[in-house]
């Protein structure tokens, strides 16, 4: 894993300190540490390498002392970059570490309130808390004890950075056919002077720009101002060809989701439990919305899962079967699609196995009776035990008591506002209009 270190240590004597113990401690402990006195050579061109790193980095550490806070400029800027990947979650560990200084206003006023926020949280917690004071070694030995050892390969930080690549892919088409329209997207996205600086550096500029396009989709959940994803669409569509621009749009779209939220309907271990069984109780109306959290999941990956809904349940039975037996009919068919069986082939537990790619079953809950539902979910999980059943209730989930009564209470209760889901539908319907708009 590779970690990224800001620091200003010409500057203060206790942050160089401090750099070269904590990159001693770290390449110990087997991880990739990048320093720019330690990886740069005399005549390297420092501004794109510095920002490939910090796009690279599993995790990084920001080094401040009270003279890296007042003067250096180009801390402020790498801190900025950083924070923008953390705050999409595509970089899951910033470190910041104060050193001789508690001028928090100044710091404030100099563009690292990101960083002191963190330093609080850190500084609250009951496990290895963030310590204070000056002591270089102290510090060091916290932000040690931060990182495990490595002992096996680099997990789901990968996975968002391979998503982010695959958008800067597209970036990189519309920027080699007309420069100006990466720039005009991110002015659409309301970018500041030094983003939009980082947008015309040469090495690192799609990444840094398609963690903006990813971050955009907070708005849509906080829903404090129109998205202005239409509008960079709207700007890159002259540097892009062919389908390109509705492949960028199938991207981007699932940047709405709550990553919190898109935990819950990961696959589940194949050795699990019948406690283990996934079952989520998504409070939407669409089935489009319970595959959007599906594709935040798996980070959109493509071949990465296998989603079917069911008819609407308006639909006549033409036998006299129960409503549970033609539920149960309608989630069988469903399945030998999400399993890949022929259509005379019979659904039997024999003839399919748990693959790679996740398996999700979505049921709409409108017009059909919770204990039905239940009966057929534990039917299903009999027999095929790793399918994540995903059923839209969406007036919310009923009571635990409810819930074990019917025999689900292992059902996992995601809650979503309706204004949420239809800002998030209306803007997969904008963007869909102007990626069909270029002919």
């Amino acid at each position: 894993m590779k970690v990224f270190i800001s620091h200003g240590s010409g500057m203060d004597r206790e942050v160089e300190a401090a750099r070269k113990c904590i990159v001693a401690h770290l390449t110990d402990r087997g991880y990739d540490v990048f320093t720019d006195v330690d990886k740069l050579r005399v005549g390297d061109e420092w501004h794109p390498v510095l920002f490939e790193e910090m796009y690279l980095c599993d995790a990084a550490i920001v080094l401040l002392g009270p003279r890296t806070i007042r003067e250096s400029d180009w801390v402020r800027r790498e801190a900025e970059v950083l924070m923008s990947r953390h705050i999409v979650r595509s970089l899951r560990t910033v470190l910041p570490v104060f050193i001789g200084t508690q001028d928090t206003k100044e710091a404030r006023r100099r563009g690292f309130g990101h960083l002191l926020n963190i330093q609080a949280e850190f500084g609250r917690r009951e496990s290895n808390p963030m310590p204070e004071g000056t002591d270089v070694t102290q510090f060091a030995e916290w932000i040690t004890a931060e990182f495990a050892p490595i002992v096996g390969p680099v997990g789901v930080a990968s996975e968002f950075h391979q998503w982010a690549s695959r958008i800067s892919g597209f970036l990189r088409s519309a920027r080699l056919r007309d420069f100006d329209t990466v720039v005009d997207a991110a002015t659409a996205l309301c970018c500041t002077d030094d983003e939009i600086l980082h947008v015309r550096a040469r090495v690192g500029a799609e990444l840094f720009l398609a963690h903006v396009l990813l971050r955009e989709g907070e708005k849509v959940r906080d829903g404090e101002a129109d998205s202005a994803l239409p509008g960079a669409l709207a700007a890159l569509r002259p540097g892009l060809l062919g389908n390109q621009l509705t492949q960028l749009k199938e991207e981007i779209v699932p940047g709405w989701v709550d990553p919190a939220d898109a935990e819950v309907f990961a696959s589940p271990p194949a050795d699990g439990t019948a406690k283990d069984r996934p079952l989520v109780l998504l409070s939407a109306y669409a089935e489009w919305t319970a595959e959007q959290h599906v594709r935040r999941t798996v980070y959109n990956a493509p071949g990465s899962y296998r989603l079917r809904g069911l008819p609407e349940s308006r639909q006549i039975r033409a036998d006299e079967s129960t409503a549970e037996e033609a539920l149960m009919a309608m989630c069988n068919a469903a399945l030998k699609t999400v399993f890949g069986v022929p259509p005379n082939m019979p659904l039997a537990p024999g003839h399919v196995r748990q693959r790679q790619t996740g398996e999700y079953l979505v049921i709409d809950s409108t017009g059909r009776q919770l204990r039905d539902i239940a009966a057929v979910v534990n039917r299903i999980h009999a027999d095929f035990p790793w399918v994540t059943v995903i059923v839209l209730i969406p007036d919310g989930a009923p009571s635990a008591e409810t819930l074990r009564e019917l025999g689900i209470d292992r059902a996992v209760a995601v809650t979503l506002s309706h204004d949420v889901e239809l800002r998030a539908f209306r803007l997969d319907q904008m963007l869909g209009d102007v990626a069909g708009a270029t002919g």
